[in-house]
């Protein structure tokens, strides 16, 4: 078992400070609105950052950790966890935007919540994670 993970101020500056700052334009757009008036801008905000909110949280799309066992391949973040059995893993692709320093991984259909992943180069072993997933998978984008 191997499990690959940020350092903790990587960890709260990419993916922890994200989530307050979405909670925060949320609820300052509800206050500017109940003082203005609705206005388009501050609807946007209500509607959007609930929504970036769920997906960030239920689809875990930058987990903090992912974890390579023998059997299966963890995602985990916020308390959650997606857990995919490599026997029932009908595809993996892996498209590395270097230039972003990130990668983003995709197993299976399209699903809303899950199967989606953003992973950062600082990651502690990403090199190491994404040579094993093309190991496994063949050549990856």
């Amino acid at each position: 078992m191997k499990k690959y993970v940020y350092s903790k101020p990587v960890l709260w500056v990419s993916i922890i400070l994200p989530v307050f700052l979405m909670m925060g334009l949320f609820l300052w757009a509800i206050y500017r609105s109940l003082m203005e008036g609705p206005l388009p801008f501050y609807q946007l905000l209500i509607i959007t950052m609930p929504l970036l909110l769920l997906s960030t949280l239920m689809g875990l799309h930058n987990p903090s950790s992912v974890t390579v066992t023998t059997n299966s391949i963890i995602f985990e973040g916020f308390g959650r966890k997606h857990e995919y059995l490599w026997e029932d893993i009908e595809g993996l692709s892996v498209k590395n935007y270097g230039y972003a320093g990130k990668s983003f991984i995709r197993i299976g259909k399209y699903r809303l919540f899950g199967g989606r992943y953003w992973i950062s180069n600082k990651m502690h072993g990403y090199k190491e994670l994404l040579n094993f997933l093309q190991t496994k998978f063949g050549q990856l984008g």
